[in-house]
C-alpha cells in the first residue's frame, strides 16, 4: 500500500484516537450524546478539515503526482478546480468548529457531494477506460462513497442523542 493510499487511513485513525482520547478524558461526564458530538467535531476536523487542506496541497504543488496516480494526464488545468474544492471543504470544516448549529449541514452536505461525486468518476473510469490507478479505483474509492454516509450517520445520530438528552421525556 503507498503512503497516498494509507493518507486517508491515517485522518481517520488520527479521527477515532483523538476522539477516544478525549472522550475518556472526559469521562464520567461523556455520555452518549457528548461522545457523538467528539467524535464528529474530530471528523469535522480532521478527515473533512485538515484532510480538504491535505488534499488542496497535493492536487496544487504536487499536481502531476497525484494526477498520475489518479490514472489522469499530468499538466491539467482540472488539477487547480480540484485543489479549490477540496479548499473550500477543508475551511467548512474548520469552520464548522468554531460556527455550530447548523452550519454545520453546510460542510457536510459539500463534503458528501463533493466525495461521492468523486467516487461516481472513480467508477465510471474503470468501468469505461478500465482506470485501475491507486488512487482511481483503490482504497481510496471505498473511502469517497463509505465516508459521507458514516459521517452523515453521525451527524444525525449526534442531533438525536443531543435532543434525546435535552427531552428526556422523549426516551421510552
Amino acid at each position: 500500500m503507498s503512503l497516498s493510499e494509507l493518507i486517508p487511513i491515517i485522518f481517520i485513525a488520527i479521527t477515532i484516537i483523538g476522539a477516544g482520547v478525549q472522550i475518556s478524558r472526559e469521562r464520567p461526564r461523556a455520555d452518549h450524546a457528548r461522545a457523538a458530538e467528539i467524535l464528529l467535531n474530530w471528523a469535522f476536523l480532521v478527515i473533512i478539515g485538515i484532510g480538504g487542506i491535505w488534499a488542496f496541497i497535493g492536487h496544487t504543488f504536487f499536481a502531476d503526482q497525484v494526477a498520475e496516480s489518479i490514472g489522469w494526464p499530468a499538466g491539467n488545468p482540472f488539477q487547480q478546480e480540484v485543489a479549490l474544492a477540496n479548499l473550500l471543504i477543508g475551511v467548512l470544516g474548520i469552520l464548522a468548529l468554531r460556527i455550530p448549529g447548523t452550519f454545520r449541514i453546510a460542510p457536510l452536505i459539500a463534503y458528501a457531494i463533493f466525495m461521492v461525486g468523486a467516487g461516481i468518476v472513480h467508477i465510471w473510469q474503470i468501468i469505461s477506460v478500465h482506470n485501475l490507478s491507486v488512487n482511481n479505483a483503490g482504497m481510496i474509492l471505498w473511502i469517497d462513497i463509505c465516508m459521507p454516509v458514516v459521517l452523515i450517520i453521525l451527524f444525525l445520530l449526534t442531533g438525536w442523542l443531543q435532543k434525546h438528552k435535552a427531552q428526556p421525556s422523549l426516551r421510552r
